[in-house]
């Protein structure tokens, strides 16, 4: 009985969750009301204090859990060999942030809540840079350092690989511009590797100008 009764809680926790994250990416954190959310997920109003105790503490779970949707269904490695070389790491790395932002319900309303969070940022943004978003860039870091060679003045680095997340963040905050604009250009898995690898083929020819002196300020 006792079985029963905490895969009903468990479920009822998920439909809350998932109704939030719809709710939350579409009027953000302030303008959504628990009332929505409720009504969406099909639970009485005091399922959220039951659950969650408050509304802010129901949108950082939300966070968290939809993180962990996109994470686990396109980790940061996706559909990378053991023996990637580091071109091949940030192909992966670049594609599957674009799978996280763009794709499915729940990776849409990961990317809104990242987008939001940039933009309009809640008490909840800390949590998200500790949590996930510093970890991700420093893979990213590493990546761009081994690209750049092992002797790349590190701030160099950083900057290179902040150029990078910038072009990835394009495609996150101008989709619907983009849509709009390029008919051709959509969120589908073959639209999307093509971006990733024109981010890929692109970077690399800027590291491999830097890594030579080219891209140097003065420089022709």
């Amino acid at each position: 009985m006792r079985g029963a009764v905490d895969t009903e809680i468990a479920a009822t926790r998920t439909r809350i969750l998932d109704a939030a994250a719809v709710v939350f990416a579409e009027s953000g954190f302030a303008a959504a009301t628990i009332r929505t959310i409720c009504s969406r997920a099909k639970v009485n109003v005091a399922a959220i204090n039951y659950h969650f105790g408050s509304k802010e503490e129901l949108y950082r779970e939300v966070l968290r859990y939809a993180r962990r949707r996109v994470h686990e269904k396109y980790p940061v490695r996706y559909g990378l060999a053991p023996d990637a070389s580091p071109r091949d790491r940030l192909y992966a790395y670049v594609r599957s942030f674009l799978l996280r932002t763009c794709t499915d319900e729940m990776s849409l309303c990961w990317g809104t809540l990242l987008m939001r969070e940039m933009v309009e940022p809640t008490s909840a943004l800390d949590m998200i840079v500790e949590e996930g978003i510093r970890s991700l860039f420093g893979e990213l870091v590493e990546i761009v350092g081994l690209l750049l060679g092992g002797d790349a003045d590190p701030e160099l680095v950083v900057s290179s690989a902040r150029s990078v997340m910038s072009q990835c963040l394009f495609y996150l905050f101008s989709r619907s511009v983009i849509s709009r604009m390029s008919a051709g250009t959509g969120s589908e898995p073959t639209d999307l590797q093509k971006i990733a690898e024109h981010i890929v083929t692109f970077s690399c020819h800027a590291f491999h100008g830097l890594a030579s002196g080219k891209g140097a300020a003065g420089n022709d």
